[in-house]
């Protein structure tokens, strides 16, 4: 029935004259547009599109340049272009049926309209959703008896309207639309810069003449649609400003909601094509562009380095979220001059001691969070873990300027750090960094004394384990390297010098023995030549400087240089190596020869320096170091200070005031006990004639107490002769009345007066 039916269409087609006979495919759920031409003196006559004689299914119209409408079909007559288009929407199989397009007068074509409801690709309608300045492609695939064909690409505003075919369209970065067909089952259609004007319908379809030659003047064109797309415009997720600097290196963080935590990221430069992340969850290098997608948390990190002037672009940090669709935010880098951050700086820092490092930042950024990172080996600033954030102490010492103090410094802290302010967004975080610092580290000073032995421990990673373990003095792998010993060697060799491996703690020690002072100097722990970790060994000599001297005096301490061509220098502390890093010290360097009541004499060719310290103090014993010291290498002999107390200048002559009183008072005596025998072997003449000799003298009591007296001496002395008179007095409690006086008024005396009284 159904072969009759196609030989009695095709038969009336050939005997019908003026009436033309083409069969059009639709799709179920799709639209179908035919285009009738006629001619040029039809264009102002009826023109319809019916199902039947009455036209009660279809559209008729005299109305040109104007939609007009019929429940689901659409008519539009262009007088210009002299044919007039017929859209049908919402295709079904009820649909299907023969058709005439013409005018009521010469003409008329005869379409048979088949609708196919079999076919997966033919008639979707889909939802999309992009963003402002968002690129958009969609996939619209046909059946392969369609390949040939041309595609199109149409927008429903009131009626449809022709965007572009396969014909027209190029690849040109320039082009809002672009088309391309694979030639094998679908064709894409791209998007770019969209706004908000660009929402609306699009209707993917397959444009088919009457016939495959050339249209005729009154031809029939039909353009099967596919697939329709309703597009939704709207705002981006944000676009935000970032600020770094020209030399430096900014970090961005990009946030996406987290159902598309999985989906591939991108980043996308300008109006070039985007660049996608290839890998998860580890870095990806681009040019200047590092990229990480964090799946567990549904970020993407970009890190970007050496900025220059160029790379002050915008950037477009985005996620896919379907085959044809992306998110993604703006991002506008502004690259500045750098005036005020320097450029770098390198710190040195002691294994299981602190290190203080300094960073600037823009006085704006005051209030924001400050931030460290450590780059890796690939020159990428990553975040400080978790489990080490415990031991970096932030604080703001003045504005612009802020401290982090790493604690308990172990080796894997050596590299290099980044430094800056972090500014936080909704969805975007960033991070300008100001500030480098290269941080080297060095393991505590070992310390030996002359003829004994030290141990030089090492330690290295784990999974450097099985790795050959190096000693040199000088860094290994260098051509001024000395190779001490390897962890594969034992001490036969080199007797002094011997070697332990313990891979449990991840230790490499080294033990030397019958040490001497050309041993002092500085060693590398190494590893391959990845891993290089330096050591200084100190030697302390045999010999110990002992020197005294008192308070409020000097000291002398003359240093024996142990090797030629040295710089001397002397210090004070219990351990040497605190004395040569944090004493108070004074050096044969001329800019550091005198500090304070320390000063220094390098006198080289007695091969000694010579240290003086001025004004002494109690406080001033204690423990000293001679020092000398060649590219690192310290020997260093000890040195004992005692400052002992002295007697004071007035006790001095307070006691030889009391020793001279006491003279002279037993010199009274003498010449008094003198004059007295003298008296009494004469006939004791003198007693009438002088009247001021007395003599009182009663002691009774055996058990008296000592004496007191005072002496007065003349205030103007001479060569005549003086007397005095002495008075003994027994009560201790007023020693002003015993007194010895001298006086020039009696100028022939030659003898005293002397009286002893006793008070009870």
């Amino acid at each position: 029935m159904k072969t009759t039916i196609i030989i009695i269409i095709i038969t009336l087609c050939l005997i019908s004259g003026q009436v033309l006979c083409f069969s059009v495919f639709g799709c179920t759920g799709g639209s179908v547009m035919f285009k009738c031409m006629y001619k040029s003196n039809d264009q102002h006559k009826e023109k319809y599109f019916c199902r039947n004689t009455d036209c009660t299914t279809g559209i008729s119209t005299e109305t040109q340049r104007q939609w007009v409408y019929n429940g689901r079909f659409n008519l539009y007559d262009d007088e210009n272009s002299r044919f007039f288009t017929v859209f049908i929407r919402n295709l079904s199989r009820e649909d299907d049926g023969e058709y005439t397009c013409g005018n009521k007068q010469k003409w008329s074509h005869d379409v048979t309209l088949v609708v196919n409801n079999k076919s997966s690709s033919c008639g979707t309608s889909v939802i999309r959703s992009a963003y402002i300045g968002q690129t958009i492609t969609f996939s619209c695939k046909y059946d392969h008896k369609f390949k040939k064909y041309t595609k199109v690409f149409y927008r429903l505003n009131v009626g449809p309207v022709h965007v572009l075919n396969s014909s027209q369209s190029s690849q040109s970065s320039e082009e809002k639309f672009i088309l391309s067909d694979s030639q094998k089952d679908h064709f894409n259609v791209t998007i770019r810069d969209i706004s908000t004007a660009d929402s609306g319908v699009y209707l993917c379809g397959v444009e088919r003449h009457e016939s495959d030659d050339q249209p005729s003047e009154t031809s029939i064109t039909h353009i099967t649609f596919i697939k329709e797309i309703h597009l939704n415009v709207s705002s981006q997720i944000s676009s935000v400003q970032v600020e770094a600097y020209i030399s430096k290196s900014v970090f961005i963080k990009c946030k996406f909601p987290q159902k598309f935590k999985g989906n591939k990221k991108f980043i996308q430069k300008d109006s070039s094509l985007k660049i996608p992340v290839d890998e998860q969850n580890q870095w990806v290098h681009h040019d200047k562009l590092h990229m990480y997608d964090d799946t567990s948390g549904g970020v993407l990190k970009v890190f970007i380095s050496d900025l220059t002037a160029a790379d002050e672009v915008t950037y477009r940090c985005g996620v896919n979220i379907n085959n044809d669709e992306d998110l993604f935010t703006e991002i506008k880098l502004t690259v500045n001059q750098d005036h005020q951050f320097n450029t770098s700086s390198k710190s040195a820092a002691v294994i299981g001691e602190s290190v203080k490092l300094t960073c600037n930042y823009p006085e704006k950024h005051n209030e924001t969070i400050k931030h460290i990172c450590k780059e890796n080996n690939e020159k990428i600033c990553q975040n400080i873990s978790s489990s080490e954030k415990k031991r970096f102490e932030f604080s703001d010492s003045t504005a612009g300027v802020f401290t982090v103090i790493i604690s308990n410094v172990s080796w894997r802290d050596a590299g290099v750090y980044w430094c800056g302010a972090e500014t936080k967004h909704k969805h975007v975080t960033s991070v300008s960094l100001t500030n480098k610092h290269e941080l080297t580290l060095t393991m505590p000073p070992v310390v030996g004394r002359e003829g004994d032995s030290a141990e030089i421990k090492c330690p290295y990673d784990a999974n450097q384990t099985k790795e050959i373990k190096h000693l040199c003095k000088g860094k290994c792998f260098t051509e001024d390297a000395q190779k001490i010993i390897r962890s594969d060697e034992d001490h036969v060799k080199n007797p002094k010098v011997s070697v332990k491996d313990d891979t449990e703690l991840n230790l490499f020690t080294v033990i030397m023995t019958e040490l001497r002072a050309e041993d002092a100097g500085k060693y590398w722990c190494a590893v391959k030549d990845v891993f290089n970790l330096p050591i200084e060994l100190m030697i302390v000599m045999k010999d110990v400087i002992t020197h005294e001297a008192s308070v409020g005096g000097s000291a002398s301490i003359s240093c024996k240089y142990i090797r030629n061509q040295n710089q001397g220098f002397f210090c004070r502390g219990d351990q040497p190596n605190i004395c040569v890093r944090d004493g108070v010290c004074v050096s044969s360097n001329q800019n550091n020869s005198i500090n304070g009541r320390f000063s220094l004499t390098d006198e080289t060719s007695a091969g000694v320096f010579t240290v003086i310290i001025s004004n002494l103090t109690a406080e001033d014993s204690g423990k000293y170091w001679c020092a000398e010291e060649n590219s690192g290498s310290f020997i260093l002999t000890e040195v004992h200070l005692h400052v002992k107390k002295g007697f004071s200048v007035t006790a001095v002559v307070s006691v030889g005031l009391v020793l001279l009183a006491v003279c002279l008072v037993l010199v009274v005596f003498k010449i008094k006990y003198n004059s007295k025998h003298d008296a009494n072997s004469s006939d004791r003449r003198e007693t009438e004639d002088h009247e001021t000799a007395q003599e009182e003298i009663q002691d009774s009591d055996p058990e008296s107490n000592p004496l007191y007296s005072t002496v007065q001496l003349p205030t103007n002395p001479s060569d005549e002769l003086l007397y005095a008179a002495v008075s003994f007095q027994k009560n201790e409690e007023s020693l002003s009345d015993a007194t010895v006086r001298f006086s020039k008024d009696e100028i022939h005396c030659d003898y005293a007066s002397v009286n002893h009284r006793i008070n009870h």
